[in-house]
């Protein structure tokens, strides 16, 4: 067998030879050439792969079916679901008996399929093995065990990661998190939108809960103050931590232009702030082509598509949005911190009394973002440098401020 040739030819547009080449790997079982598909898929576009998961469905029988067992060395998160549910389309006692001795036993590429497999067939028989994987540091096997505990609907596990939402450390925080979305219990949002404010790590954190509830719901059901942080982290986190094709999941054309009508009639100031941040950032992602190089052309259209929804907003709005988000400056400690970036970027007009109260404050960080604002705004030399640095302990935040001061 020309294994390089039977690949191309099941990747192709000949819907004949494709199909052809779908039932010579299933009867044939051939590890090799299935290995070969799944080194390729990195290099396919997902309408291929999709196609790909077609025709291996429309080739599968029952005469087959057991050749998959020969593939299940080779992990692809690309036909993981094809694998797992057409197992399972066969299952009976004596196969479940056989993938569970691949999840306690088998090698860890085994284990994530078995554990995909326990999602079909969610036999209890596997609860305690995927709860043992669900906090796995291979975050394929992690997934697959979280999800099939939550069609098992598993308390124990649950329990387990809603009290780690209240751990200090912050992975182990975020560990919960990706944990509950697998798992798939909507009564986990509130926790974890909770638990977003206080972390450490907010980005990762609500990049992950839109794959448990859609950021447009989350907006419409949750508390109001929670759902923006939600928003306004996402959009942080675009670019650094969060992939741009992400856009698509987080449906944010949508959440945006939802927000801009809201703000028309509701004058809120988070909501400000989060638009605000909108449009630095797409501005920023649109405008340096080193940001979206790497991207395909439908992200790279989506991406084009919200800076134009935000930048096509008349004058007046983003006026005003600037004049809202001033509010913000009386707020709780993360929201000032958020508001004092943004309006040391858009410089609204009479900003500098709001900025001159946050100067009574006694938080360094607090204080060094409002002289950050400040310097930005052209209105640093209107305030005391000494009486500022008396209230600063922290010398790498002294020399920060002194800093401004002398560039001034």
């Amino acid at each position: 067998m020309d294994i390089e040739l039977e690949v191309k030819n099941l990747t192709s547009k000949d819907e004949k030879q494709a199909q052809k080449a779908a039932r010579l790997l299933l009867d044939s079982g051939d590890a090799e050439m299935y290995r070969a598909l799944v080194q390729k898929s990195s290099f396919l576009f997902d309408f291929v792969k999709q196609n790909v998961n077609k025709r291996l469905s429309a080739a599968l029988n029952e005469k087959n079916y057991k050749n998959l067992f020969k593939f299940l060395k080779t992990y692809s998160p690309d036909y993981e679901d094809f694998i797992a549910s057409s197992l399972a389309k066969y299952a009976d006692e004596d196969l479940t008996d056989e993938i569970f001795e691949l999840l306690q036993n088998g090698t860890e590429s085994e284990k994530i399929y078995a554990a995909k497999y326990f999602s079909y067939i969610p036999d209890t028989i596997a609860a305690e093995s995927l709860s043992d994987y669900a906090f796995s540091d291979n975050e394929a096997l992690a997934f697959n065990a979280a999800q099939a505990l939550g069609k098992m609907d598993s308390k124990d596990s649950f329990e387990k990661a809603m009290s780690m939402l209240k751990e200090d450390d912050d992975f182990k925080k975020l560990e919960a998190v990706k944990f509950l979305v697998a798992y798939g219990d909507k009564n986990a949002v509130l926790p974890v939108l909770e638990a977003l404010k206080s972390s450490a790590m907010p980005e990762n954190i609500a990049g992950e809960l839109p794959f448990l509830e859609p950021l447009a719901e989350i907006i419409e059901n949750r508390p109001t103050e929670l759902a923006l942080h939600c928003v306004y982290y996402i959009l942080s986190g675009l670019t650094e931590i969060l992939p741009l094709a992400q856009v698509f999941d987080f449906e944010l054309y949508d959440v945006l232009s939802g927000l801009i009508e809201k703000n028309k009639t509701e004058k809120n100031s988070q909501i400000s702030a989060v638009l605000l941040k909108s449009l630095s950032q797409f501005s920023t992602i649109c405008e340096i082509e080193s940001y979206t190089f790497d991207e395909d052309k439908n992200t790279k259209q989506e991406l084009n598509a919200i800076y134009d929804l935000l930048k096509n907003q008349p004058a007046q709005f983003w006026n005003e949005q600037k004049s809202l988000i001033l509010n913000e400056l009386e707020q709780d400690r993360i929201r000032v911190l958020q508001a004092l970036g943004i309006i040391s970027e858009f410089k609204p007009e009479n900003a500098y009394e709001h900025l001159k109260k946050l100067l009574a404050a006694d938080d360094e960080i607090v204080l060094c973002e409002t002289v950050s604002a400040l310097k930005s705004t052209g209105r640093l030399r209107d305030v005391s440098k000494d009486e500022i640095l008396a209230k600063i302990k922290s010398e790498n935040i002294k020399a920060i401020i002194l800093n401004m001061f002398v560039l001034t």
